[in-house]
């Protein structure tokens, strides 16, 4: 909608450039044909309500109309023209892909050879419609980095929700580790067995750590799970570092 009205704007601001010049600051008498000027001002106005949806489209129409009217007849002296241009320019590499834009740059080059009367005419063109054209691919890059880390962070986002879900499953499925005064019930040697579990030590070797029989070990372990009301030794593990019973070892230990 943005684009439509600008375009009308552009286009009949042209107009009053070709039949009441008299009436638009810095415009001269016009010396060239009015119905010319008037028909090529509206190809090169009009087609920029569509610069979004074809940008590169658009600038062709654009430079053409603006190289044909220089062919044709003698352009006006005002800025609507070389506004459009550079408003499709801009376009042509701010909305496209990479390779439309760098089409976009090449015809840019080309056209203004075809819409000034000498090199100085040139040169002036292809500063001002190539310098809207570098902001306009400027834009793109940026647009197209924010659109990645936008990508990146909600990918992100989703990655963790998932991890925080998987967590929350195995938490689940560990269930609930006692509190510290269940731990009360167990006797002095089931709880210097529970703190050599949660040291990684296997059934063998807390038998000869506390020096006690391997079958001893057994049987004071299935009393924790007992009392605890745990499955297995994983969850006797989580239950006593949850107590304090044993504290967890930092890197510097």
């Amino acid at each position: 909608m943005v684009d439509a009205v600008v375009a009308v704007a552009l286009a009949v601001a042209g107009q009053l450039e070709v039949w009441s010049s008299d009436v638009v600051p810095g415009v001269g008498e016009v010396v060239g044909s009015r119905p010319v000027l008037a028909v090529t001002s509206l190809a090169a106005t009009l087609p920029l309500a569509l610069r979004r949806s074809f940008p590169l489209g658009v600038l062709v129409m654009v430079v053409s109309a603006l190289a044909v009217q220089q062919v044709l007849t003698t352009p006006t002296q005002g800025l609507v023209l070389l506004l459009a241009g550079m408003i499709a320019a801009y376009s042509s590499s701010a909305y496209a892909s990479v390779v439309r834009a760098a089409v976009a740059g090449l015809a840019i080059a080309g056209g203004a050879a075809l819409m000034g009367e000498d090199s100085s005419d040139w040169a002036f063109i292809v500063i001002v419609l190539g310098g809207a054209w570098l902001v306009g691919f400027m834009v793109m890059q940026r647009s197209t980095d924010l659109s990645r880390a936008r990508e990146d962070n909600r990918e992100l986002s989703v990655r963790l929700a998932e991890a925080a879900d998987q967590l929350a499953q195995a938490e689940h499925r560990l269930g609930p580790g006692p509190a510290p005064h269940e731990l009360a019930g167990l006797t002095a040697r089931e709880i210097e067995v529970a703190r050599l579990i949660a040291r990684g030590m296997s059934n063998a070797e807390i038998a000869a750590d506390l020096s006690i029989s391997e079958w001893t070990v057994k049987t004071h372990v299935a009393s924790i799970l007992r009392k605890l009301g745990l499955r297995d030794r994983a969850q006797v593990v989580v239950a006593v570092y949850e107590s304090g019973l044993v504290q967890r070892r930092t890197s510097a230990e």
